[in-house]
């Protein structure tokens, strides 16, 4: 959920456009983590290291630490 969340918020401030910078991308980020309740339970760093590998739309990440980028659309509860 984190990175779902990261991701979204990233997209909506246009921190993915264009070439991709780790470093501008977590200074985005860092706001959003300091706010959010459960992302202290996952590094930052981690969450920065999965959205640098996003391969674009229609793609979705599942499976925590250990997961990937999955084809499709985000399952809804």
């Amino acid at each position: 959920m984190a990175v779902s969340r990261a991701l979204a918020y990233s997209e909506r401030l246009g921190g993915l456009d264009g070439e991709r910078n780790r470093s501008a991308l977590r200074d985005l980020l860092e706001l959003w983590y300091l706010k959010t309740r459960f992302a202290y339970r996952v590094p930052l760093e981690q969450v920065v290291e999965v959205i640098m590998g996003y391969p674009g739309s229609g793609h979705y990440w599942r499976g925590g630490r250990e997961g990937s980028w999955t084809k499709g659309e985000n399952p809804r509860p």
